[in-house]
């Protein structure tokens, strides 16, 4: 496959990269080819769109960042950053400048995605096979559905449920900017609202393309996600059945699988590292900054920045499976706990997984009074079993949400989570400003119609 790399500058306008891609993504290493030439047959097409899924495994987004950085800024009672990078201590402490680069470089690639799939719109003219014109589109729409997602959950305050949600989101990109001619250079923040209502257009458009590809799941799974951060239980639970029932998947018998084995039955989209193509194993990467152990020669795997605090690992009980087979202690760079799902260098990261949809379909079921596909004590017992624990009778909300915090450690989810419920992240209220992402100074000097979050001017 090819790789287009030629623009790169400020607000919505980016340079566009290109590798393989599919239900399951597979990184692999890239050549250049020039962006006048790309866009000529249906493979130059597909090579942009397999580009903006190379991205989206980068570590300024999955391949690290939006997956740590979910845990990292809900720290408080969860997790312990040790580490020399002052721009994860920040995210930490909940203490954040405009120009803290991990979230310039998030905001950054996370449009750099949304371009790509952009283009890939924009492109479908030379594509003549209808049914892969279909599956391009389908795709082009997930990921610039997700990316705005993911955008207006760091940057924007949290969504509520009944309300207005006119507080400042993020700008919506829906034009390819190809050239300089292209860039729209007063571009201003859309409410949140907006941004929900595209990306959430984007993911049911995504899903009616994408309705004989392998890849449905994976827009349904992002689908529910969203429908559940908006408080939408009945599309939320709706979603997750359909995963479910679809018969494509399964709950792993090991849990390390879903991290270990590629291909995994709990992988509804997942991102395949391999020793040439991954997020990193020294100054990025999950595994760099979670693992912290001695392997089969001696060598210390990890920097072990991110240890698990006491007073998590014990909400487990002392016989849960999550805890004595997922927590291990360090014995590499540092002490203290750490997680197994991040372990190894070139492992899996499952984006959407199984265990996620049964854990929706559950509390959106709870909440909804409801037995859509189940009852929600059956999805968490299925859980718990796995986990080697004793059935519940009934399960109340705040039961399913306990078990979500537990079988969903570490993969991104808690910020998230803690916000959509309400709950507070150690002192800090679920809507504080605290919580909420500057815009990166470098796009604010550049654009005045980018109004910056409060506390951050």
């Amino acid at each position: 496959m090819k790789i287009i790399k030629n623009l790169s500058y400020s607000v919505l306008a980016f340079s566009l990269l290109a590798s393989s891609c599919g239900k399951k993504l597979d990184m692999e290493p890239q050549d250049d080819i020039s962006s006048e030439n790309a866009l000529s047959t249906a493979a130059d097409v597909n090579n942009v769109l397999v580009g903006a899924y190379t991205i989206m495994a980068e570590p300024a987004l999955y391949g690290t960042n939006l997956v740590m950085i979910g845990d990292l800024y809900a720290s408080p009672s969860y997790l312990n950053w040790t580490g020399s990078f002052s721009t994860y201590r920040d995210i930490s402490n909940q203490n954040l400048i405009s120009t803290n680069e991990d979230a310039t470089r998030t905001w950054t690639h996370a449009y750099q995605a949304i371009n790509a799939a952009n283009t890939v719109i924009e492109s479908l003219d030379v594509v003549t096979d209808p049914d892969m014109k279909n599956e391009l589109h389908g795709k082009a729409l997930f990921i610039r559905g997700s990316m705005h997602f993911e955008l207006v959950r760091l940057y924007a305050l949290p969504y509520e449920a009944g309300a207005a949600n006119g507080s400042l989101g993020v700008p919506i990109a829906t034009k390819a900017v190809k050239g300089f001619e292209d860039i729209i250079s007063d571009m201003s923040r859309s409410t949140v609202a907006q941004v929900y209502d595209q990306a959430q257009a984007d993911l049911i458009e995504a899903v009616s393309l994408l309705s004989d590809s392998p890849d449905l799941y994976a827009a349904k799974g992002m689908l529910a996600r969203l429908y559940l951060q908006k408080g939408d239980y009945p599309n939320a639970r709706e979603q997750a059945n359909d995963i479910i029932e679809s018969g494509e998947y399964s709950l792993a018998s090991n849990l390390e699988d879903p991290f270990r084995v590629k291909n995994s039955s709990e992988g509804v989209f997942e991102i395949q590292q391999n020793e040439q193509s991954n997020a990193g194993s020294s100054n990025d990467g999950l595994a760099t900054f979670y693992s912290s152990y001695l392997n089969n020669t001696g060598g210390k795997v990890g920097r072990g920045d991110l240890s698990i605090l006491n007073a998590f690992v014990n909400t487990y009980a002392t016989t849960d499976k999550r805890r004595t087979q997922m927590i291990y202690e360090g014995t590499g760079a540092k002490t203290g706990w750490f997680t197994k799902k991040w372990y190894n260098y070139f492992d899996n990261i499952p984006v959407v997984r199984l265990t996620e949809l049964y854990l929706t379909r559950a509390e959106c079921n709870a909440r909804l009074g409801t037995s859509v596909g189940d009852s929600p004590a059956n999805d968490i017992n299925v859980l718990r079993q796995r986990a080697g624990l004793a059935d519940l009778a009934t399960v109340t909300v705040n039961d399913i949400l306990a078990e979500r915090d537990k079988e969903l450690a570490f993969e991104g989810y808690r910020i998230h989570d803690l916000k959509r419920t309400k709950r507070n992240v150690g002192t800090y209220t679920y809507n504080a400003p605290e919580l909420v992402f500057p815009i990166p100074y470098r796009e604010i000097s550049v654009n005045s119609n980018l109004e910056q979050n409060p506390g951050y001017n």
